[in-house]
Formats: C-alpha cells, sequence, structure tokens
C-alpha cells in the first residue's frame, strides 16, 4: 500500500477478527516495509500502534514481517493460534478504545485543528479515534491531478478491479475540481460501473467518504452482485481493449504519435494511458 496517496484502514476497522485497529496497524507495517509509509508513523514511534501491539503480545518487528508475507486472511489465522485473544478480551480492549479520549493538551489541541481544519461536527468528532479518522479523511478526500495522474489501470486494489484506485482517484479530483485534463465517468468508467451497476454519483460519492481502497472495495462489494470471476472476466476484457473503430482508431493514434511516436508494441487503451500518464508529469 502507498500510503502517500491514500491512507490506512479507518482506526475503527474491526474487519481483521474484530479487533479495533487491527486492520489499520496492518496497512501501516506492509507499507512500512515497502517504505511507502509517507509521514505516518509506525510501531513503537505510533501511540495507537503500541496499544494494539501491547495488546496483540507481539513485538512491531515480528507484525512487520508476518504482515508483509501474508494475506489478511493468512495473518488473522497466524495470530489467532500465536497470540489467542478471548472475545472478553477484545471486547473490553475494544471498548477502551473505542471511548478513548484526547488525555493532554497537545492531543485536545490537534482535535480542535482538525474540527477548524475539516469543519466538522464536534458534538460527532469527540474521541482519539474519530480525530485520527477526521485526520486522514480530511487530508486524502481532496485528489490534486495537476500534481500527479491518477493510478495505473492495471491497479486492482479496490475490489480486485482494473481501473477501480484510478477512477476513485478521479471522481475525488472530480469533487474538489482538480482534475486537470482528466474525465471522470469517462468511456472506461462507463464500463465498469455499468458492469456493477453502481452510478457515477453514488462511486463519487463512496470515493469521497472511503479515501482507503481496501474500504471503498468494500463498498463496491456490499452494492454489486457481481462474482469474483465475473470481475476477472471484466480484468481480461479491459486490459486487451483496444480502438474498436475508425473514430477511436484515429484518436489512439493521434495521443500514440504525440506521447511515444517510436512505439509499435502499443494496441490496448490501458498501455496507452499509462503512457500518456508518464509523458504528461515527466515521469520517465
Amino acid at each position: 500500500m502507498d500510503m502517500t496517496k491514500q491512507p490506512p484502514r479507518r482506526p475503527t476497522n474491526t474487519s481483521m477478527l474484530g479487533i479495533v485497529s487491527l486492520a489499520r496497524l496492518t496497512d501501516k507495517a506492509r507499507a512500512h516495509r515497502a517504505n511507502t509509509i509517507g509521514e505516518h508513523l509506525y510501531g513503537e514511534n505510533s501511540g495507537l500502534d503500541k496499544i494494539v501491539l501491547d495488546f496483540l503480545g507481539v513485538s512491531h518487528d515480528d507484525f512487520a514481517d508476518a504482515a508483509q508475507r501474508m494475506d489478511d486472511a493468512e495473518l488473522c489465522d497466524w495470530l489467532r493460534e500465536t497470540y489467542p485473544k478471548t472475545e472478553e478480551e477484545i471486547q473490553a480492549y475494544n471498548n477502551e478504545l473505542l471511548t478513548w479520549e484526547p488525555f493532554d493538551e497537545a492531543s485536545r489541541q490537534r482535535l480542535e485543528d482538525r474540527l477548524e481544519k475539516f469543519n466538522a461536527d464536534p458534538d460527532k468528532v469527540k474521541t482519539m479515534l474519530q480525530s485520527m479518522e477526521l485526520d486522514d479523511w480530511g487530508c486524502y478526500r481532496d485528489t490534486d491531478l495537476n500534481q500527479r495522474p491518477p493510478r495505473s489501470p492495471y491497479n486492482s486494489d479496490v475490489a480486485g478491479i482494473y481501473g477501480g484506485s484510478r477512477m476513485g482517484d478521479k471522481a475525488r479530483a472530480a469533487k474538489a475540481d482538480k482534475l486537470n485534463d482528466y474525465i471522470y465517468d469517462c468511456p472506461i468508467d462507463k464500463v465498469i460501473l455499468d458492469f456493477l451497476n453502481i452510478s457515477a454519483d453514488d462511486f463519487q460519492d463512496a470515493a469521497y467518504h472511503n479515501v482507503n481502497d481496501i474500504e471503498l472495495g468494500d463498498w463496491v462489494l456490499e452494492h454489486t452482485d457481481r462474482t469474483q470471476d465475473e470481475i476477472s472476466g471484466l480484468n481480461e476484457a479491459l486490459s486487451q481493449k483496444g480502438p474498436e473503430n475508425d473514430e477511436q482508431r484515429a484518436i489512439f493514434n493521434i495521443t500514440l504519435k504525440r506521447v511515444a511516436p517510436d512505439r509499435t508494441d502499443i494496441t490496448t487503451w490501458f498501455d496507452l494511458l499509462d503512457l500518456d500518464d508518464a509523458h504528461a508529469y515527466n515521469l520517465g
């Protein structure tokens, strides 16, 4: 996970073993190992991480090693077997974290600053975890495609769908009026959204409120009846899709001539989009 482009999962997320902040810790551990953690802190340098790790009884290095090797399901199995917790222990831990309020002047000031910066309702954001969640959302909700391109169409981090992360980036940028020359709900977006039976407006709203790919993907899968096999079929079709008529072929060739005139191996829209992004932002 590249946490320069998205935050870890919400601190209140309990999708892994029903344990508050375990999913968040997992995302940060993987980003820590991949050197893509950005300005976030991991392990002993993070107060919340230390609480979760102490509850689990595992060191930050051992947890990061395991998170790097395993997917979520495998990691949960490993924790369940190696560091077992009872339902009563998990419930008590969750209750303590979910009601954890700012405990010193610095944490109280951070909360006040975030409430003011993001114009949030102080009656709805009171706890430490709510404060962190507000900060994550506020810092990542406005994608600026004047500064960087949307992610590659080959990125499938949102619900396993090619183009999902890219579409999410464009949806947020459109809402922030920072699309640059990109188009949200472009022809490829329409193919994906029609396949999912999700409207462009609904997806945009979901992308805006779910700035983490995994959580956006969970929303998508909750709102479509498509199976993983069907999604795999869509990915295959999208990745092989090229111009289908003279008008599309003319547009394709004009763009290819502009960005990579010597390339004769480019035949699909996905490959052309990646080339165009690299050319526009001087990414080499």
